[in-house]
């Protein structure tokens, strides 16, 4: 598990970003468990970790190597690997979300998403 305080207020926005793209959401009841909590809708079911950084993150860099932890966590959890697990990452000087989904083997940043109205201004 990520160490320290959950950011609360991060994780309030996360869920009304999540509302604008047509979803709903449910906390996390276990707090074992390495994620924030699921959205879904009719075709889609996801379980999301947020996270707020201090710093702008460098285009060249690795998300494993940035996020070890969190990475770990959402791979490590006992649900089957069609519910896809993502990490969304802000860091306090941009307003826009960034939306990885974190697979066994990879990671990988969601540039535009027709069904969500998503497009990610700082995708790589």
């Amino acid at each position: 598990m990520t160490r320290g305080k959950k950011p609360e207020a991060v994780i309030d926005e996360a869920k009304s970003f999540a509302e604008r793209m047509g979803y709903r959401w449910i906390d996390n009841p276990h707090p074992d468990l390495g994620f924030d909590f699921e959205i879904f809708k009719a075709k889609s079911a996801r379980l999301v970790k947020v996270r707020q950084t201090r710093y702008r993150i460098n285009p060249e860099s690795f998300y494993e190597d940035l996020f070890p932890d969190e990475i770990r966590d959402l791979r490590g959890l006992p649900f089957p690997p069609f519910i896809l697990r993502e990490l969304w990452l802000r860091t306090r000087n941009e307003r826009a979300w960034r939306r990885l989904i974190v697979y066994d083997f990879a990671v990988t940043e969601i540039e535009w998403w027709k069904p969500d109205d998503y497009t990610n201004p700082y995708a790589r």
